[in-house]
């Protein structure tokens, strides 16, 4: 006979956790809840929403759902507000399911079976640390852009997770602890909350990517990702590189100071656009500096040459 679907069963430690974080999201933060509790699934979940000290009705919001579920929604709120960082790292805190779930309060999940069927793959085999899958990026008109991301599915492993973060962070299920070895200085590479943490999931397993799309990710202006400039991005990217060799075994040292490398001769590209020529000359010299010496070489020269121009340029018009 086959078992019934359930949320959650009062005297059981749920399987799965679903972590929401949320900072002002009154207009989603219903939709991304209904859309965890519409999931069919064969072992107990929980829903656990950390509100980072929202300034509108989030919070109002979350009781409501709490209310009306108390066997499967908790909620965190706070009384000031704590950062990106340190909302995460708490709401993970607070996860007892042995898998947790990642879901924004903005985006929402499309597929009733999801977790149904990235749990079964993680059980099924314990060398797998992330199950992920496709996703759709939609505007808040509904309109729907693009799918990401753009690779093939299948298994993955450091040398891909730390060259790019590849994984939208609303079709990921991950095994618990592994947020628990995150160092100290996850707390300085805002907005990155993702990234490290799958970092060290590819130290103890492959990252599957599922050829299905079961989210939407939807793009608004305050987003942590599509919602910064090209020029935040790669200043955060910088200071994630900056620090990732602590938590990298020494055979990917090399990947990611090359990778550091790439992301200085883009900042120094941006900084140019905007005449900024000092800094784009120092971010150039950085580029030609941070990987070895025949990485990168031909763009690297290119971007320390077309730096150093301009900045004489510069100087000698001032």
């Amino acid at each position: 006979m086959m078992q019934q679907p359930m949320h959650i069963a009062t005297s059981s430690v749920p399987l799965v956790s679903v972590a929401i974080t949320a900072f002002n999201s009154e207009k989603w933060l219903a939709r991304a809840i209904e859309s965890v509790l519409m999931q069919q699934t064969t072992f107990p979940i929980e829903i656990v929403v950390a509100d980072d000290c929202s300034t509108d009705g989030t919070a109002a919001v979350a009781l409501r759902f709490r209310e009306n579920h108390p066997d499967i929604v908790r909620v965190l709120t706070r009384n000031k507000n704590v950062g990106i960082q340190h909302n995460y790292y708490e709401t993970f805190e607070m996860c007892q399911g042995k898998y947790i779930a990642w879901l924004d309060a903005d985006d929402y999940w499309t597929d009733s079976s999801k977790l149904q069927i990235q749990t079964q793959a993680l059980e099924d085999d314990s060398s797998i640390a992330v199950c992920a899958h496709f996703v759709r990026w939609v505007t808040m008109d509904n309109e729907v852009k693009k799918e990401y991301p753009r690779l093939a599915p299948g298994r993955y492993g450091m040398s891909e997770i730390v060259r790019r973060n590849f994984l939208p962070s609303p079709s990921v299920v991950f095994r618990n602890e592994i947020n628990r070895k995150l160092p100290q200085w996850y707390f300085d590479v805002a907005p990155i909350p993702d990234w490290p943490i799958w970092i060290l999931a590819a130290q103890s397993g492959d990252i599957l990517m599922m050829d299905r799309v079961m989210a939407d990710y939807q793009l608004t202006p305050n987003s942590s990702t599509t919602g910064q400039s090209q020029l935040t991005q790669t200043k955060a990217d910088i200071r994630f590189y900056e620090r990732v060799e602590s938590i990298l075994p020494a055979s990917f040292h090399r990947i990611a100071r090359s990778e550091i490398g790439k992301r200085y001769e883009t900042l120094a590209y941006l900084l140019r656009r905007k005449k900024e020529f000092r800094a784009s000359r120092e971010a150039a010299i950085k580029a030609f500096i941070s990987p070895f010496l025949l990485d990168n070489l031909t763009s690297k020269t290119k971007s320390l040459i077309a730096a150093l121009v301009r900045d004489v340029e510069w100087r000698l018009r001032n």
